[in-house]
């Protein structure tokens, strides 16, 4: 049951990486709110489109217990990020409390038609790994996952304006369908790190039809027109998809109830166009080549 445990707590952390960095790309332009926030939004999408560079900051909160254990966890990464040709770095530490925390620094840059990406978890020992596309890389491009829920979103409504990176900001709540968000997951390859807990792929299909819709929250701008913010609070989602893992691991699982008290994602955008270079640090490059993702 420990390795069960374990397992379905990188589980947790792996999805709410899929959410919190859209890695199955942009979206498209359905939204189905009233027609002046329609247009709010697909200006907004045209305006990212344009952005070359900018930088971002997720959070990641997730609280969870099973059988007399308990996980509290608080994720914080800053990325800068160049579109063409590919440039990022990305700082991501994580606090697990008493269970320890972790720190990864990463970079990656297109060479040519290869990509290269940097990582260390203590940023002196370093290992590079040479890609012949940028697939593994596009779950760290910012533009297409709030591309990804600003077309995803459905019946938004404006709810008011505050103020995000010292400018005034409104904000809209939406929701991500049950529909769309299996969508998301088939395509983020979420199926492969379900069945590495035992799941079948009829299960995974069972429990993706029962999740539920997906609140959003969306902050556009009010001078760029740009999205600058989304939260989403994945908690209710994420408990009833321990609820089927558990389902699905039958007697190994006996007695076990995992609890997701607050699983919680946040990221805001901002330098837009303003990132200029990222460089890479010389023992970076140095580095041996290796296996990393």
């Amino acid at each position: 049951m420990q390795k069960k445990w374990k397992k379905s707590v990188a589980l947790v952390l792996a999805l709410m990486m899929v959410f919190a960095l859209g890695a199955c790309g942009g979206g498209d332009d359905s939204g189905n709110g009233g027609d002046s926030v329609d247009d709010v939004m697909k200006t907004a999408q045209e305006a990212l489109s344009k952005v070359e560079s900018m930088s971002y900051e997720m959070n990641m909160t997730m609280n969870m217990s099973a059988g007399g254990q308990s996980i509290e966890s608080e994720t914080v990464g800053t990325i800068q990020y160049i579109s063409d040709p590919l440039m990022m770095s990305m700082n991501m530490s994580m606090d697990m409390g008493v269970q320890g925390s972790a720190e990864i620094q990463m970079y990656a840059e297109q060479s040519g038609d290869e990509f290269i990406m940097y990582m260390s978890p203590d940023g002196t020992n370093w290992g590079k790994q040479t890609l012949l596309d940028a697939e593994q890389l596009e779950q760290y491009n910012a533009q297409d996952s709030m591309n990804l829920y600003l077309g995803s979103i459905n019946s938004f409504k404006e709810v008011g304006t505050e103020q995000v990176n010292g400018k005034d900001a409104v904000k809209y709540e939406g929701t991500i369908s049950n529909e769309e968000l299996s969508e998301v997951m088939e395509t983020a390859g979420t199926a492969d790190s379900l069945t590495q807990l035992g799941i079948t792929e009829d299960q995974v299909v069972a429990m993706y039809s029962e999740l539920g819709d997906l609140p959003v929250q969306v902050w556009i701008e009010t001078e760029s027109g740009l999205p600058v913010k989304y939260e989403m609070d994945m908690t209710d989602m994420m408990q009833k998809l321990m609820d089927k893992v558990v389902e699905s691991m039958g007697e190994d699982a006996a007695g076990m109830t995992i609890t997701m008290d607050k699983v919680f994602v946040s990221m805001s955008l901002s330098d837009f166009n303003a990132v200029s270079e990222i460089v890479i640090p010389e023992e970076a490059k140095n580095a041996q080549e290796m296996t990393l993702m």
